[in-house]
């Protein structure tokens, strides 16, 4: 198994136990929302940084892109954003994963 696929499989582990174990009264509160969509841009980065390491990419540009607007999409509905929130939403999150390749070039891992 490559460090890609590690962390995949580790993210969605991590997910699962936090959400399976989750009380929905905890959800409600905003913090715990704001903690969260930390939580998705830290996942999204991460997982775009993974996926463009090195020479060989497995993550193509449309890939990351998608993933971009999806997780900005998703912490929009999270924060229980307006139609213009998820406007704003689609067009950060397309400018985020088509950018992906100049910021990763900055990402240092160990």
């Amino acid at each position: 198994m490559d460090r890609f696929s590690i962390l995949l499989a580790t993210s969605i582990g991590i997910l699962f136990a936090v959400f399976a174990g989750w009380r929905m009264e905890a959800a409600d509160a905003l913090t715990v929302r704001k903690i969260v969509a930390a939580f998705l841009i830290g996942f999204y980065c991460a997982f775009v940084a993974f996926g463009s390491m090195g020479k060989k990419r497995t993550l193509s540009l449309a890939a990351q892109t998608m993933l971009g607007v999806a997780t900005s999409v998703l912490i929009a509905a999270l924060l229980g954003a307006s139609t213009d929130g998820y406007l704003l939403a689609i067009a950060l999150g397309l400018l985020l994963g088509y950018t992906a390749d100049l910021w990763v070039e900055h990402v240092q891992l160990p």
